[in-house]
């Protein structure tokens, strides 16, 4: 069962995340994007590239992936 229905990025390095439940996210990853983890992401137009397959979000073809508890992690973090 897929998790996120879809994902747009948005300015200022947030996502705008529509879960299959309806519920809809506003993720800042800014915070993240000085880790080794996220640091790719200071790339504006590899953010923008951002994908997901429903369990998996994605930028630059997998270049940096994430799933969805590490999603959730941003948001508590």
């Amino acid at each position: 069962m897929a998790f996120i229905r879809s994902i747009v990025p948005l300015n200022d390095w947030r996502l705008f995340v529509e879960m299959e439940t309806g519920s809809v996210l506003i993720v800042d990853v800014s915070r993240k994007l000085e880790t080794a983890r996220y640091g790719d992401l200071r790339d504006a137009a590899l953010f923008r590239s951002v994908r997901t397959d429903g369990d998996v979000i994605s930028w630059g073809d997998g270049k940096v992936t994430i799933t969805v508890r590490e999603l959730i992690d941003a948001l508590l973090c």
